[in-house]
């Protein structure tokens, strides 16, 4: 028996620090939220694995009724691959030699979908294909104004949707794009407008290319943001919502209605006054990009700075008296997407006790 092993039935209060928690009523409650949504609007569900990177949570999606898993890099592909995950879309170019010999290899595992935004890597994976006597599918990548990846609405998408089109060693699935300089815009009114032009973009690509006479199965869009904004368009057909599983805090303040299922559990290891509280948690446990951590159950607490080892959290009403140094915190990140790639393992709880431990097998995987 492992030690990890040896862990499970015990108290929260007796997990070392810092540590990754999910409450696991909170989790599946994400997910059958979302879940019940696409079944009442009839779309489909292809959740992002980006945020979470654990095939155990990828496969609890699965049996929900999400048709498959969306993956940021060919690495996290591999990993949901080689857990059993059959159903996968890469949502980003692969490209260079060696990331296309090894998205042949995985293409005689699972239904490998990967996105392409350009004539010569087209053609490259096309060639590889046949070399490799796979078919993977495609989908073109468009920009809908996010200005990352992606060909331009119009003729260049056009033309490259003929060219996957006539390939002989690849199947073409169809489009997608990301507006994801819109999904987490707190004020409601630009985000779902801004959404719906871009969504708008996406649906009039799609049928530009259907005019050519050539089929477009799939047209895949959208995250936790604005996933309710998407299945109101006919023309959409799935939604790469990744996040309203854990739900960090910059989601949160959407009020979109799921729980905040992700924490990092941190430790008082510091009182130097009145006002300041020092934990255990900093930079190397939780990333701030889209804000610092707000502090669970505890309105009254600020964090302030982060700096490598520690979190540092001040009263907003004068001393705090309540907290002393071995005392735990929970942290809800900012950003869970990058949080959760800072660690190795999530300690799963229900009702405070520890009921499993989970291997984040994707953490880490950016090739």
């Amino acid at each position: 028996m492992s030690k990890q092993t040896e862990q499970i039935g015990i108290k929260k209060s007796e997990i070392d620090t810092p540590v990754l928690l999910v409450d696991f009523d909170a989790l599946e409650y994400n997910i059958g939220k979302m879940a019940d949504h696409f079944l009442a609007t009839q779309k489909s569900l292809r959740p992002h694995s980006k945020s979470h990177k654990t095939p155990e949570i990828a496969k609890m999606q699965l049996a929900a009724g999400a048709i498959g898993i969306t993956c940021a890099k060919l690495g996290e592909a591999e990993v949901m691959a080689d857990a059993g995950i059959q159903n996968i879309l890469i949502a980003n170019e692969v490209v260079g030699s060696k990331k296309i010999s090894r998205l042949m290899e995985l293409a005689k595992k699972c239904n490998i979908i990967v996105a392409v935004d350009d004539p010569e890597n087209l053609a490259i994976i096309d060639t590889a294909a046949e070399a490799s006597g796979v078919k993977p599918s495609v989908l073109i990548e468009v920009n809908i104004g996010h200005n990352r990846c992606g060909v331009t609405p119009g003729n260049q998408a056009k033309s490259l949707a003929k060219q996957a089109e006539a390939a002989s060693n690849i199947s073409f699935k169809g489009i997608m794009g990301y507006e994801g300089h819109v999904v987490d815009l707190e004020n409601i009114t630009e985000r779902e407008e801004g959404a719906r032009i871009c969504l708008q973009r996406l649906v009039d690509v799609r049928a530009d290319i259907e005019s050519l006479g050539i089929n477009v199965e799939i047209c895949s869009s959208s995250a936790t943001g604005d996933y309710y904004i998407s299945t109101q368009y006919d023309g959409i057909t799935e939604v790469q919502a990744g996040s309203y599983a854990l739900m960090d805090a910059a989601y949160g303040r959407l009020d979109l209605g799921f729980k905040h299922a992700l924490t990092l559990l941190t430790m008082v290891c510091s009182r130097p006054t009145g006002e300041q509280i020092i934990t255990d948690g900093g930079l190397k446990s939780v990333t701030p990009e889209h804000g610092f951590p707000i502090i669970k159950n505890r309105p009254d607490l600020i964090c302030h700075a982060l700096s490598e080892e520690h979190g540092r959290l001040k009263s907003k009403n004068g001393p705090c008296t309540d907290l002393s140094i071995g005392d735990l915190i929970e942290f809800i990140p900012g950003h869970g997407c990058t949080t959760v790639n800072l660690h190795d393992y999530l300690y799963v709880l229900r009702e405070d006790r520890l009921i499993n431990i989970w291997q984040i097998a994707a953490r880490g995987r950016v090739r």
